[in-house]
């Protein structure tokens, strides 16, 4: 069988065009959706405290938003959560390491390069970096 397909998301609906978009094609094709929030509080410093707890307590509350939508509309798709406290991008190329995965999804919501160039953009890094196809899906406006 084949690998499983990673999809990113984000707080404030961020990557759930491209959740939704694998999981049609995982359940067209018969795989398992992995659905990764990756986090990190802070950069350059300690791991842990109340900063961490309130990003992770976001993850979750983003992910089980689009997981009840989607096994709503796939009943029979197995869909796993991964939240990570790495980067986001790191988080995405190790699970779907890990998990022997054939594509990452993420979202793209069309910042425009100057803000993608000041705030650095996972989208462009991912695309970048991932071993794997990367399929980027442009995030719907009503999601934020």
């Amino acid at each position: 069988m084949a690998g499983d397909l990673v999809a990113g998301v984000g707080g404030a609906g961020s990557g759930y065009a491209a959740a939704r978009t694998a999981a049609r094609v995982a359940s067209l094709i018969g795989v398992p959706l992995v659905l990764v929030f990756g986090y990190e509080s802070v950069a350059m410093g300690p791991r842990g405290g109340a900063l961490e707890e309130e990003i992770a307590a976001i993850g979750e509350e983003a992910i089980a938003a689009i997981r009840d939508e989607l096994l709503a509309q796939y009943p029979t798709l197995t869909i796993d959560v991964e939240l990570v406290p790495q980067r986001p991008v790191d988080a995405l190329i190790d699970v779907a390491a890990a998990r022997g995965a054939q594509v990452i999804a993420v979202g793209h919501g069309g910042s425009g390069p100057l803000k993608a160039a000041l705030l650095g953009s996972i989208t462009y890094e991912i695309v970048h970096r991932a071993p794997l196809p990367v399929l980027v899906v442009p995030n719907d406006p009503d999601d934020e």
